[in-house]
């Protein structure tokens, strides 16, 4: 019987114990840890990719309803052409609406996918109206940026009434088609579960007015 000034200690099997105990604690507080830095992660990139959503969406509605009915210089036919090229994956277009830094006027702007991201560039118009627009020599004037990051795919619709909402076609050309097109369809499909689908018609301006008062954008504008 051990005296009452003798202190008594721990046993292995009691120092295993607390171990176990100390370990299992260790383990659950770094899994609620990881877990709210996971979360902190996740609801960062969505709320940065919403904000971007937001800024280029709203970048694309506001240069499509500014777009305008102009003549580009063809670089194959060296005259100028009505202008609005539109494809399933690419469109471009002149803009009264520009987003370069210090622009004003107006812009040839170009819309496409290069992988995975939503790629914008700007030319100004008299840049592209005076000479050939894919010349290298202009290369210094084009404004090009990233617009959205994780795109799985894009695609550009265009509609030629306003009133047919049925009858879409996946492309455009002014210079077959004589006029811009009454509205746009743009899809976007996020690559990844965390990403936000967007989908959305725009009304071109110039299109609509044409098509309420029957004249055609490019009819006498040059002769």
């Amino acid at each position: 019987m051990p005296s009452p000034n003798q202190s008594r200690g721990f046993t292995l099997v009691e120092l295993m114990i607390a171990l176990t105990i100390m370990s299992l604690l260790s383990l659950s507080l770094y899994g609620t840890v990881s877990l709210g830095a996971r979360s902190a992660s996740i609801g960062e990139r969505k709320s940065e990719q919403a904000r971007r959503y937001r800024i280029a969406t709203d970048l694309m509605v506001r240069q499509l309803r500014s777009a305008a009915p102009l003549h580009v210089v063809d670089d194959k036919e060296d005259e100028a052409q009505p202008y609005f090229i539109g494809e399933s994956e690419r469109m471009s277009f002149v803009t009264a609406a520009p987003q370069s830094p210090n622009s004003s006027g107006l812009a040839v702007v170009d819309y496409w996918i290069d992988d995975g991201v939503l790629m914008m560039s700007e030319l100004p118009y008299f840049a592209a109206f005076s000479g050939d627009m894919f010349d290298s020599s202009l290369d210094h004037l084009v404004y090009e940026t990233a617009l959205l990051y994780d795109i799985r795919a894009v695609q550009f619709e265009y509609r030629r009434s306003d009133f047919d909402t049925e009858n879409w076609s996946d492309k455009w050309d002014a210079v077959d088609d004589e006029t811009l097109p009454a509205a746009v369809a743009i899809s976007l499909k996020p690559d990844g579960p965390d990403g936000t689908a967007w989908y959305h018609e725009i009304p071109i301006f110039v299109g609509v007015f044409n098509e309420v008062t029957g004249e055609q954008d490019f009819r006498g504008e040059r002769r």
